[in-house]
């Protein structure tokens, strides 16, 4: 079974992120876009295979990091309006 690459979810800032396989020219990229009203999108990372590396190890040291301290008792879960009042809305 092949994953989707189109992937969607809400970030802490409460957009909506979408990413999407995109080919040209026979060149493979990973396009990381926000949705904006209307229902249109604005691209916000395109990624090459290097560029995807690099993002998944900083992913993969930011969960390291997360479950480290989840794990040790060391932090607490924020709710998403917790999240939204500590970081701020989308400023675009």
């Amino acid at each position: 079974m092949v994953n989707d690459p189109n992937v969607r979810f809400h970030d802490v800032q409460r957009r909506e992120i979408v990413t999407e396989l995109v080919t040209k020219e026979g060149y493979k990229t990973l396009a990381v876009e926000k949705t904006v009203p209307g229902g249109s999108t604005k691209r916000i990372l395109l990624l090459n295979k290097v560029d995807a590396q690099r993002l998944k190890t900083a992913l993969e040291e930011y969960l390291n990091t997360v479950y480290a301290s989840e794990i040790s008792g060391m932090a607490g879960t924020l709710s998403p309006a917790d999240m939204v009042e500590l970081f701020g809305e989308d400023d675009d």
